[in-house]
């Protein structure tokens, strides 16, 4: 199938230029004036912004955190993700002792098969390390996957990995072209913070069991291991300003990258104090509202690489099922359907073009951090068709983080950022905000397109 793009505003990294757009065979061919004599099929831009299709690295879909299964599978997480332009989103497989990695693996591709409305990335988190458990990983690693994540922390989870083995693995993965994402919470701080927890039927616990002190500890081990097997890294949801700062200072000497949330710069611990405070546990916890600032003070001038929302959606029933006791609330919060809309309030706050800059840091950096840029998170020739044309100045209208039956973490947030066109392997699946076709879903693996 032939398209153009005509009369676009075309990203080019640090601003946009008129151009059009020419796909053939669900790839850019070419970027630049249009052939006169083209007559196929084409697409308007009419003067708006033209980006790759957005990327959120870092969701929670089809799978369950505990008792509770999320309110949110492939196709229903991957229709939010489409209508708020978000062409690829990167989710997690986590060997268990019933299914071994391998056949966790399997079963989640067969689950995006056909479902997905967007390309999903997997993540990898394997638990054993073993002769057996590395023959899984080289498995996986074969199939296309460039990302493992793994966890200072859940000890009763069963995917707690020690800074000890944290040396072994990175050892082992060096030069293989994998990116490990690490989730930073020093498992020993937090036993002793939760010790000291009186009072457990207050969400605000839930905060002073999971200190700032954790992550800046667990960051600083994790970046010195890192740099001392030469693994490149990248540091999910960092909440604090001191764990950002740490991962800006290590920049210059290691290849590590770090995403932040909305949830960071957006909200605070005092959603926490309401009466239906347990709707905001996450982790790690909302920060007070000093720190929120400074953090959002780093994103706007360009601290995080990337913006990401750990989106982890339960359905309404199961977020209070938990209610009295922060301990048993089920962990996490929507913000899917966000990403785009308060990444770019985010960024508006700093130097640049803020839509501009939503391209780096929605886009080319993600793209780069699950290894799979220049073929996304760019408009070269040669590039995947994964494209959004959007406007900033639309009607202030309201957010939504997931289409499924959540609680809204962000209510009475508005955004004007409107997804004009949005198209996956450069078929046309979003006008105006809207699914075309619900029926036919134009997504599929990563690593198998």
């Amino acid at each position: 199938m032939n398209l153009l793009i005509r009369n676009g505003n075309i990203w080019q990294g640090d601003g946009f230029a008129p151009a059009d757009i020419l796909i053939r065979n669900g790839l850019i061919e070419r970027v630049g004036p249009a052939d006169p004599a083209y007559d196929g099929p084409a697409i308007d831009a009419q003067g708006f912004p033209v980006l790759p299709g957005f990327i959120d690295m870092h969701t929670h879909l089809d799978d369950a955190i505990g008792p509770y299964t999320l309110a949110d599978d492939i196709a229903s997480g991957t229709r939010t993700a489409v209508e708020n332009g978000i062409t690829t989103v990167g989710t997690f497989v986590t060997e268990s002792p019933d299914i071994p990695l391998t056949a966790a693996f399997a079963r989640m591709s067969d689950r995006i098969r056909g479902h997905a409305f967007a390309d999903v990335a997997l993540h990898v988190t394997p638990t054993r390390f073993d002769a057996t458990g590395w023959r899984a990983i080289e498995d996986v690693l074969a199939c296309g996957v460039r990302t493992i994540k793994l966890y200072t922390t859940y000890k009763k989870a069963g995917i707690y990995t020690s800074y000890d083995e944290l040396d072994r693995i990175f050892a082992r993965l060096k030069g293989r072209g994998v990116r490990v994402l690490v989730h930073c919470e020093d498992d020993m701080i937090l036993e002793a913070a939760a010790a000291d927890v009186t009072d457990w039927s207050l969400p605000s616990a839930h905060g002073l069991a999971r200190p700032p002190a954790a992550e800046m500890a667990a960051i600083r081990e994790v970046l010195s291991r890192g740099a001392a097997q030469g693994i490149p890294l990248h540091i999910v949801h960092v909440s604090t300003p001191e764990g950002a700062d740490l991962i800006q200072d290590a920049r210059r000497s290691q290849d590590v990258s770090c995403e932040t949330c909305p949830q960071y710069i957006a909200l605070d611990a005092t959603w926490l104090d309401r009466a239906d405070g347990h709707r905001w546990i996450c982790s790690p916890p909302l920060r007070p509202p000093a720190l929120v600032k400074q953090m959002a003070r780093r994103a706007a001038n360009g601290v995080f690489d990337v913006f990401a929302t750990d989106h982890c959606p339960f359905l309404c029933e199961d977020k209070d099922a938990g209610a009295g006791d922060a301990r048993t609330v089920a962990n996490g919060l929507p913000g899917l359907g966000t990403l785009p809309h308060l990444a770019y309030a985010a960024l508006t706050g700093g130097t640049g073009d803020p839509l501009a800059r939503l391209g780096t840091h929605l886009s080319e950096n993600p793209a780069r951090a699950l290894g799979l840029y220049p073929r996304k998170g760019s408009l070269q020739p040669g590039a995947d068709a994964d494209i959004v044309i959007c406007s900033p100045d639309d009607d202030p209208h309201p957010v939504r983080s997931s289409l499924a039956e959540t609680y809204e973490p962000y209510p009475g947030f508005l955004t004007r950022l409107r997804m004009h066109s949005v198209l996956v392997h450069g078929i046309p699946v979003v006008h105006d905000g809207f699914l075309l076709d619900p029926d036919h879903p134009q997504g599929g693996c990563t690593w198998e397109s």
